[in-house]
């Protein structure tokens, strides 16, 4: 058993200093799961600017621009009217809002007021929303205003206008701080069944990658055996079991280089889970590694040019990737959940899903590791019956 071992060692060698196959094997699938985590692993947000032309100067319009300002994802910036016309004209800003002079005096005296909407075609998405919320902020404003005026028109006139004011805002900043209607978030499901996208993606990258560059070293077999590598190799005190045995290993070593590497690093960068929890990932993993390395010298097996094992890879991995549910969710019925089951993702995110929440161990996976066990064996026993160390039909 020791010269597989040390034709696997070989093999694991050689991938390493092909900076190549490093690159798409391990650099890839970090910079795809960096670039889905920045996609979908923040809190959805609003983020805009308002472009603000106050030729008012009064206090209702300080306000307004202040309570712009205090909205969650609104910046403000102040123009000139003449330079808003021309950054609109220059199509640099798409929408500007602009508080007239006489704001502040009409609300004050119970007129209506109005704030001006200026835009460059449609105003774009984020201008109409901003729109939205200043025309929000602007109504509360008035409303406030038009409290003051009643107020004062109901006290007695032993009240003076000073305290009029001083009491309505206690009252203002009492209702902020506790609001007579309240709006409450209430999930559809239970918070403990809710899918954790970034949880489903991690498991996904790394059995998509770690099947295609596996099952891509197909093709390195066929390269070898086209060159005479293997039968050369015959010649050496390699037996062909040990040589078959050893390509095998390869692989399995290949896959788990990747795969513990991937791993570690969202394991410290995420810090998902513990130790406890790695550990039996790389136990896992090191099965699928397995499953991918036997369907790999199957392909071998079959191909008889570099394209066809090139294509049988792509098309393996694209079905398994695509109905396995590797990036979102199978139904329990259905086609997509029939063509599921002729996938190692399906089994592997499955097992992978539970460890990664640490609601599951290995031992809760028996099922899904005896399938991925089983495809191994099945496709190893495939393999060894056709495989061929000669170019040569025999």
């Amino acid at each position: 058993m020791t010269r597989p071992i040390l034709l696997a060692l070989l093999e694991v060698k050689r991938f390493i200093a092909d900076r190549g196959a490093l690159a798409f094997s391990i650099a890839l699938p970090i910079i795809l799961f960096a670039l889905m985590v920045g996609v979908f692993g923040g809190e959805t947000s609003f983020n805009a600017t308002a472009h603000v032309t106050d030729l008012d100067r009064g206090q209702a319009a300080s306000e307004l621009i202040e309570r712009i300002e205090q909205v969650e994802g609104i910046d403000v910036r102040l123009y000139t009217e003449e330079r808003l016309d021309d950054a609109l004209d220059r199509s640099a800003v798409l929408t500007g809002l602009v508080i007239p002079a006489g704001f502040t005096a009409a609300l004050e005296d119970g007129r209506p007021a109005s704030v001006q909407v200026r835009r460059r075609g449609s105003g774009g998405d984020a201008g109409q929303i901003t729109v939205s919320i200043v025309r929000g902020v602007a109504d509360s404003l008035a409303s406030e205003y038009e409290l003051r005026r009643a107020l004062s028109h109901l006290v007695s006139e032993a009240t003076t206008p000073e305290r009029v004011e001083a009491q309505t805002g206690i009252l203002l900043a009492e209702a902020l701080r506790e609001p007579p209607v309240r709006v409450v978030n209430r999930a559809l499901v239970e918070q403990e069944e809710e899918e954790d996208i970034l949880d489903r993606m991690l498991p996904g990258i790394i059995v998509m990658f770690l099947l295609f560059s596996v099952t891509l070293s197909a093709q390195t077999l066929i390269e070898e055996r086209r060159n005479g590598t293997l039968e050369r190799l015959l010649t050496t005190r390699l037996s062909a079991d040990e040589l078959f045995t050893g390509k095998f290993l390869a692989g399995v070593g290949r896959g788990m280089l990747q795969t513990v590497v991937l791993l570690v690093l969202a394991f410290v960068v995420l810090r998902i889970a513990g130790v406890s929890a790695l550990a039996q990932s790389a136990v896992l993993a090191l099965v699928v590694a397995a499953a991918a390395s036997a369907i790999a010298l199957v392909i071998a097996a079959v191909a008889r040019t570099d394209d066809q094992a090139t294509w049988a890879a792509v098309f393996i991995t694209m079905f398994m990737t695509v109905f396995g549910g590797t990036f979102f969710p199978i139904a329990s019925s259905g086609v997509l959940e029939l063509l599921s089951r002729f996938t190692l993702n399906r089994y592997a995110i499955d097992a992978y899903e539970g460890i990664l929440a640490e609601t599951a161990t290995l031992g809760d996976a028996t099922f899904e590791i005896a399938i991925l066990s089983g495809v191994a064996l099945v496709c190893l026993i495939v393999a060894r019956l056709l495989f061929r160390f000669s170019s040569e039909a025999k």
